[in-house]
């Protein structure tokens, strides 16, 4: 599962600062190695990494990689996609999912369907799906009660009960 993306190096040692897509995200508290991979989309290709130490700091992770020792590695890793195995994260209830979960997912509304989720955007005040139409036009829909009625992440399918929320 993609978690983040590597910002740049920091300091000396090797350390990364990592930027995860969604605020308040703990998933590098929970692993003890990552992949990191020049594909957004996909994991393939990726190469993997133990982790000596994350902590959070303001907005990131700083991370330290077995092997990475110095700026220069370091360096070389900034805009690399960070991926964590699915079972390395807390498990959800049946009330919650992981927000990456919802790629993939089949949109639909009143008049019937809208699309497929390619991707989260996170906002200051609120995180989106970012849908791709059948005719190729990107949308978002901010992922607020009033406008969802069901997700199903086990159906792939997030069900909106009115098109008032949808940006175009």
């Amino acid at each position: 599962m993609a978690i983040g993306r590597v910002a740049r190096a920091h300091g000396l040692k090797g350390e990364l600062r990592v930027e995860t897509f969604f605020d308040g995200s703990d998933a590098l508290d929970e692993v003890d190695e990552l992949w990191l991979s020049r594909q957004a989309e996909g994991a393939e290709g990726a190469q993997r990494h133990s982790v000596e130490w994350a902590r959070a700091v303001p907005k990131a992770y700083l991370v330290k990689l077995e092997g990475v020792a110095e700026r220069d590695g370091a360096e070389a890793l900034k805009g690399a996609t960070v991926w964590v195995e699915r079972a390395a994260l807390p498990p959800t209830d049946d009330s919650e999912y992981y927000l990456v979960d919802l790629i993939g997912a089949r949109v639909v509304g009143p008049e019937g369907e809208i699309g497929t989720v390619v991707e989260i955007a996170s906002h200051p005040s609120v995180d989106a799906v970012v849908i791709r139409t059948a005719d190729g036009k990107r949308l978002e829909q901010p992922l607020i009660d009033d406008w969802i009625a069901r997700v199903s992440v086990a159906e792939k399918l997030i069900e909106l009960s009115t098109l008032d929320g949808l940006i175009v």
